[in-house]
C-alpha cells in the first residue's frame, strides 16, 4: 500500500482508502472524496466526515501490472505444460516388427520380429 496525501487522492480517484487516524486506529474508508480540508466517504454503510487534522496517514493499494502479468503467463504456462504431458501420455503403437520388415505386428503376431506385441 502506497501513502498519499489529500491532493494526491483527488488526482488518484481511488474507490477505497485505508485511514489512520491521530490514536492509531486504522478504518476503511468507501468511496472517499475530499472536500475542502476533510476526507469524507463510507465507514461500513454510515457517512463519515474526517477532518485532516485528525488524519495521521491515508494509503490506497497500488496495481502490480508485472506481478499480475507474470502470474497469467506462470498459469498459461503451467496449463500448457499439463496439456503436453497429459496428451503424450497415450499408448504409442509400433506399425512394424522389430527387425525393420513392413509387416503390421498388430494384425500377424507371430511373424519374424514381432516378439513381445
Amino acid at each position: 500500500m502506497k501513502p498519499v496525501t489529500l491532493d494526491q487522492l483527488t488526482a488518484l480517484g481511488p474507490d477505497r482508502v485505508w485511514v489512520t487516524e491521530s490514536d492509531q486506529s486504522v478504518v476503511l474508508l468507501d468511496e472517499p472524496r475530499v472536500v475542502g480540508d476533510t476526507l469524507v466517504g463510507y465507514i461500513g454503510r454510515k457517512h463519515e466526515r474526517l477532518p485532516s487534522e485528525n488524519l495521521k496517514q491515508i494509503r490506497v493499494r497500488r496495481s502490480a501490472p508485472i506481478r499480475t502479468t507474470l502470474l497469467a503467463l506462470g498459469v498459461v504456462g503451467g496449463l500448457g505444460g499439463l496439456l503436453f504431458v497429459a496428451g503424450g501420455s497415450g499408448q504409442s503403437r509400433l506399425q512394424g516388427p522389430a527387425s525393420g520388415g513392413s509387416a503390421d505386428c498388430y494384425k500377424h503376431p507371430d511373424q519374424p520380429g514381432c516378439e513381445g506385441f
